[in-house]
């Protein structure tokens, strides 16, 4: 590691925002319990940060350690005490760990940074579980060296994503039992046509609403913010074409997360009955053959959809010339849409979630009359909210000209 001259005020930026608006006082959440409005770090709050040691030398976990010491500093600055936890577990397709050291450390906090990549709580099924289980509060953070510390991407005030993700919300939000009518296209060929429903409870997803707050729906707190919960779906049909999909779990299926040749997937009240294309629409299909024998049959589902809702969500090759994390951030996007291929839940033979998904860039959604996504653009943008919200960090990075 170089010689500390200290933290750049360009990455400042962002560690201010992670400890002051993400883990501090939220004003949004709560509710009727004002106990989640608090800080979750500060005077006499343990924080641990956890980062794996192959990522400092090509591994997968990207990771510096330049990042993990600013972030003890920030996280120190407020009063908390600060661990440090280097891990060491090679991990193994189908077989993936929660290292029983990392679970007794993360027992022990009251917040934890889960600077890691291959240890994500949307596929590891008791790593999910236990968070909950014991109150401890993860973020998981992204921007994981100093160069992307420093992007637009994460300067992006925290506020404003957040507020984005509730707004957008408005399209899908009706009484239990109400359902509302959507089409969705692409000009790559997609034209998906079905009925967007209310949140319903899974295995390992708890069915909170859909414009409901982070704090108050889980312990689980991506930083940036991401994605928009999940929409559930019933009478789903069309074709569905993409050629990219979320990178965690490509090198699994054993392609890149992007390719030239499109993938379409015929899909008949909710299932996928047909996956063609070259290469990789080949090897989808090997997979989830394998996977039916693991999970069953929901790993042909296709009733769920939803998308990116950062604005500034791109960082160019110099900034990350790491294909599976550049991947991950373009998928943050407010562009980016997606469906899951596959809806099935962690079991007790296979206790992982299936998290794939296909990835469209220029989709027109309109559900109950309404317009969602025109020509690629996330309509929730223009919204008076969260202009308003955009206007209160003059010279950090906003809402984007719309071309």
């Amino acid at each position: 590691m170089a010689i500390q001259v200290g933290i750049p005020e360009a990455a400042m930026i962002t560690l201010t925002d992670l400890v002051d608006n993400v883990l501090g006082v939220d004003e949004y959440a709560g509710g009727n319990n004002p106990e989640l409005k608090k800080p979750l770090i500060g005077p006499g709050k343990e924080a641990l940060i956890i980062a794996h040691k192959d990522g400092l030398y090509g591994g997968e976990n990207l990771i510096d350690e330049e990042t993990v010491s600013w972030l003890s500093t920030v996280i120190t600055s407020r009063g908390s005490r600060c661990s440090i936890l280097w891990v060491d577990d090679p991990q193994k397709p189908h077989e993936w760990r929660y290292p029983p050291v990392v679970k007794a450390a993360i027992a022990g906090a009251d917040v934890i940074i889960n600077a890691t990549f291959q240890m994500a709580v949307e596929e590891i099924a008791e790593f999910r579980n236990h968070i909950e289980e014991v109150d401890t509060w993860m973020v998981r953070l992204f921007p994981l060296t100093k160069e992307l510390l420093m992007t637009e991407w994460a300067q992006t005030p925290y506020e404003l994503t957040k507020m984005m993700r509730h707004q957008a919300s408005n399209a899908f939000i009706g009484q239990p039992d109400d359902e509302f009518e959507f089409t969705m296209t692409d000009p790559n060929g997609t034209h998906i046509t079905g009925n967007t429903i209310q949140p319903k409870p899974r295995p390992g997803v708890p069915g909170h609403g859909y414009n409901s707050w982070r704090r108050d729906a889980s312990h689980y707190l991506p930083v940036p913010e991401w994605v928009h919960p999940p929409i559930n779906c019933k009478n789903v049909n069309g074709k569905f074409v993409f050629n990219s999909m979320l990178s965690w779990w490509s090198p699994v299926i054993g392609i890149d997360p992007e390719w030239e040749t499109p993938v379409e997937i015929e899909v008949v009240d909710c299932k996928m009955v047909n996956i063609t294309g070259g290469l990789e629409a080949k090897k989808l299909n090997s997979f989830f053959k394998k996977m039916e024998q693991k999970v069953g049959p929901n790993i042909y589902l296709f009733d769920t959809f939803h998308f990116g809702i950062h604005p500034n969500a791109h960082v160019a090759k110099y900034q990350c010339p790491h294909d599976l994390y550049r991947r991950i951030i373009d998928h943050m996007h407010t562009c980016n849409l997606h469906f899951h291929l596959g809806s099935a839940g962690a079991c007790e033979g296979y206790p992982y979630y299936p998290h794939i998904t296909g990835d469209i860039r220029e989709a027109d959604l309109v559900v109950n009359g309404k317009q969602v996504y025109d020509k690629g653009w996330l309509c929730c943008q223009d919204d008076p909210e969260v202009r308003r919200i955009a206007a209160k960090y003059p010279g950090r990075p906003g809402i984007p000209e719309r071309f």
